[in-house]
């Protein structure tokens, strides 16, 4: 039985599309172990690691924000404090990493940025080496400048980012955004999974 150490960041995001370092057709490999991180205001990125977790037999695990971002204040707030770099209350504050192969981080993107718990949670987190492979939703495309920009923030913090994917939220009609269902974001998840197992092949 093969060993290896991968970390999945999921962070939900418009459209599917991915990259993958070392992409192959391999299955998923023997005594892969996952466990899914993710934060999620409106339910979409939980959702969508659900569905992802039972396809990959991950553990999941809630990251929350202790100051509440239902109502426009405290979202606005939250908001603000992401585009400054600053940080939030977040439960819970450490997660041990060493049961698990494959670690899975999901969030979704303010202002170009993961949402600002799990934004906090990479900082304060230590991968120690592991890969990652980021996977977000949010309601437009996410470019290539700041999926590196990402990528920077979970290699900073120790990770080594192996695969890049994001399913989109909503679709732009006649000039506006229209969210999607979470059936629908949930449907577009489950096509990554074929990609998302692979990845984590290639990459072992």
């Amino acid at each position: 039985m093969q060993h290896f150490k991968t970390v999945i960041v999921l962070a939900v995001i418009a459209g599917s599309v991915f990259f993958c370092c070392g992409l192959s057709t391999a299955g998923q490999p023997d005594g892969f172990k996952a466990l899914m991180l993710y934060y999620s205001r409106t339910g979409n990125t939980r959702a969508a690691c659900e569905a992802l977790q039972k396809e990959l037999g991950a553990d999941i695990q809630e990251i929350q924000d202790q100051n509440s971002r239902e109502k426009r204040f405290g979202m606005i707030a939250g908001m603000f404090k992401t585009i400054l770099g600053m940080q939030t209350d977040i439960k819970p504050e450490t997660v041990d990493f060493s049961p698990y192969d494959t670690l899975v981080i999901s969030a979704p993107i303010w202002a170009a940025r993961f949402g600002l718990a799990m934004r906090t949670f990479v900082k304060r987190s230590d991968f120690d080496g592991k890969n990652v492979i980021i996977f977000i939703t949010a309601d437009s495309f996410i470019e290539k400048k700041y999926q590196q920009k990402h990528t920077a923030l979970v290699e900073s913090s120790g990770g080594k980012v192996k695969g890049y994917f994001q399913v989109q939220a909503a679709d732009p009609v006649d000039g506006d955004k229209v969210l999607r269902t979470q059936e629908k974001i949930v449907e577009e998840t489950l096509r990554l999974v074929p990609a998302i197992k692979a990845c984590i092949a290639g990459n072992n």
